[in-house]
């Protein structure tokens, strides 16, 4: 896609991939209210040494950035140093949500299973099953090995970081359990971990640049089988496994003759409760008292695909998903929106200012979150989560009474999407087994397998180079796994219909058809990642090769902030090539560039591929699958 004139950072002609967004970005300019594409043309230009990773805050000596002028720090620190130190600092403060996020959700099943919440356990077949993983007895009454398991689970967070994880044990394929334990990465609790991380990452504590990137390595790991396919495999117990489902995307699908609220954030917890309160007859009819036709829940970002993946319906009370991150400000400038609920991260302050002008509600539903000029908080807490979602949606009807209808302007833009994919999904539409899919990929019907994840961001350009790289992946045969942002993107342009197989190359058109699933497979929210591990390491173990020697590869093409930093890591340590846009912040060290991009790929089998533009970075990725399927022979 080409540059706009006006916004550097825009595709085609505007500074989002989607008219839609585009249509409300110019409301807000009438409107008089800055947001991300404004602020982010303000903010150029950018500082060059934050964008090498050559500068450092760490004591009261500095701040010191490294330049011709001065190699080094006023302690002596290189850039080597500092850049890796940065990395891994960035990386903690991922795992250090991730693993929030999890606590959250064991607290959450403990209490379900004392019977002090609204929910029910989701998918006893697999509380069994993982329950026997970790060596419960199984023959215990489903409440009782739930409580059981979320000791262990929990018990497991807390492990010392020289105590390994039994997830990790238990779950990795043992060719990469050889590879981590000779690099001696092999990894503890991830609060140990992340308090190690912090340690070693204090003024000259640790400053050896190789023995960081190490600690980088083994922080994903703790964060991949704990913060990411610990917090799926506990979810899918609660709320249940995705299960196939069709859903709607963009910011048309709002209603102007509902009560409106929008779960915004990561964690399904508290959307879940406030559906079920919405569709009882008591909340009905106080909407109705109030004018309005009904009350609808949509989803923004990865609370939303979290809802859409388990089949959360219309006749649920669920309408759709709105968008990604930086769909926020706009969704609110629709003045549709009576009240949104933030759950922790991603919930940026302009959304406040666009608020102002309306009559939205903001609502902090996370202990963690907060934000200037924000008043209402109702923090999350497992027992009360009934009673909490009725209050919320009593709040959103007596904000929709104040909604004033000649501000109301909802674009145009309403694209139906498929999601609910998972391995067991994906099991289901093959029969039982995955040999139709190696089947595929062996034939050259399918050349590969590409998971397109993570954010968006303005320095690429809203979701312009997710779009053109998942675009360019299925005309060259190669499935798409999306997750996070990127399956909004995927969303709201039509790439997971069925009938987007009309984009797919003959080979993967023949096999989306057949099947009657889109070449853009919809995995979930940016912790779905984590599935997508358990997906190739399914895929890995049927073919008995190692996953660093499967025609797959990752792609963050618009990574923002700090949990894509420890994921882009995981995918690196889990063998996999990883395709990263931006440039990450580690140009300015030389010795860092070279590890990520070269070296590291001799002692785990992944390595960063970092290219900005999109056409590029699709064609050394296909070239990456073609040569791995020379290497099986294929």
């Amino acid at each position: 896609m080409s540059k706009c004139q006006s916004c550097p950072s825009a595709t085609s002609c505007g500074a989002s991939a989607h008219a839609s967004v585009n249509q409300m970005h110019e409301r807000t300019k009438e409107l008089g209210v800055t947001t991300v594409f404004d602020r982010y043309q303000q903010q150029q230009p950018q500082c060059g040494f934050g964008m090498q990773g050559i500068c450092c805050q760490l004591c009261s000596h500095g701040p010191c950035r490294i330049t011709a002028k001065a190699p080094q720090g006023i302690c002596g620190a290189t850039a080597d140093t500092i850049v890796a130190r940065n990395l891994v600092r960035l990386e903690s403060h991922g795992i250090a949500a991730y693993t929030h996020h999890l606590e959250e959700i064991i607290k959450t099943i403990k209490a379900t299973a004392q019977g002090k919440t609204p929910y029910k356990i989701g998918d006893e077949n697999k509380l069994r099953d993982i329950a026997g993983l970790v060596g419960l007895d199984t023959s215990k009454p489903t409440n009782q090995l739930a409580e059981e398991l979320a000791d262990v689970m929990l018990q497991e967070m807390r492990k010392g970081s020289d105590e390994p994880l039994a997830l990790v044990k238990l779950l990795a394929p043992k060719t990469r359990l050889e590879a981590w334990e000779k690099l001696g990465i092999m990894p503890g609790g991830p609060l140990s971990e992340l308090r190690d991380a912090m340690t070693k990452t204090m003024s000259n504590i640790n400053t050896d640049p190789i023995d960081l990137l190490l600690t980088a390595l083994r922080l994903s790991l703790s964060t991949g089988y704990m913060g990411l396919i610990g917090t799926i495999t506990l979810q899918d117990i609660l709320l249940g496994t995705p299960s196939l489902t069709t859903s709607q995307a963009d910011l048309g699908i709002l209603d102007p003759e509902t009560v409106n609220i929008v779960a915004h954030g990561h964690v399904p917890l508290v959307a879940t409760a406030v559906i079920q309160a919405s569709q009882s007859e008591e909340m009905q009819e106080l909407a109705r008292q109030a004018g309005a036709r009904g009350i609808k829940v949509y989803g923004s970002m990865c609370t939303g695909q979290e809802l859409m993946q388990r089949g959360a319906s219309s006749a649920q009370g669920f309408a759709g998903q709105l968008g990604n991150w930086i769909t926020q400000e706009f969704m609110i400038a629709t003045g549709a929106v009576d009240l949104v609920m933030m759950d922790m991260n991603c919930s940026i302050p302009g959304m406040k200012a666009v608020a102002d002008k309306f009559h939205t509600k903001l609502v902090s539903v996370d202990r963690i979150l907060r934000m200037a000029g924000v008043q209402d908080h109702v923090d999350y807490e497992p027992e009360k989560a009934a009673e909490q979602a009725k209050e919320l949606v009593k709040m959103a009807i007596e904000q929709f009474k104040q909604r004033d209808a000649s501000k109301v302007q909802i674009p145009k833009g309403n694209a139906p999407a498929v999601a609910g994919f998972s391995v067991e999904t994906i099991l289901g539409a093959l029969g039982g087994s995955l040999d139709p899919l190696l089947d595929a990929v062996k034939q050259g019907a399918i050349k590969g397998i590409a998971a397109v994840v993570g954010c968006t961001n303005n320095r690429n350009g809203h979701d312009g180079q997710g779009l053109t790289i998942m675009k360019e992946l299925i005309k060259n045969d190669v499935l798409v796994i999306a997750a996070g942002c990127m399956s909004s993107a995927a969303q709201i342009e039509y790439l997971q219909t069925p009938e987007a197989a009309e984009e797919a190359g003959d080979g993967l058109k023949a096999v989306c058809r057949m099947l009657g699933i889109p070449p853009v497979l919809n995995f979930g929210s940016c912790v779905d990642i984590g599935r997508i591990g358990v997906a190739v390491t399914a895929i890995a173990n049927a073919l008995g090769v190692d996953p660093s020697q499967l025609p797959v590869v990752a792609s963050a093409p618009e990574y923002l902030e700090q949990k894509a930093v420890a994921d882009g890591v995981f995918a690196v340590a889990f063998g996999l090539l990883t395709h990263i846009g931006p440039v990450p912040p580690v140009t300015g060290s030389a010795l860092v560039t070279k590890v990520l991009t070269e070296d590291v790929e001799s002692l785990v089998g992944g390595k960063v591929l970092v290219e900005e533009d999109p056409y590029k970075a699709a064609e050394k990725m296909l070239q990456h699958i073609e040569q791995k399927r020379q290497g099986l022979g294929i």
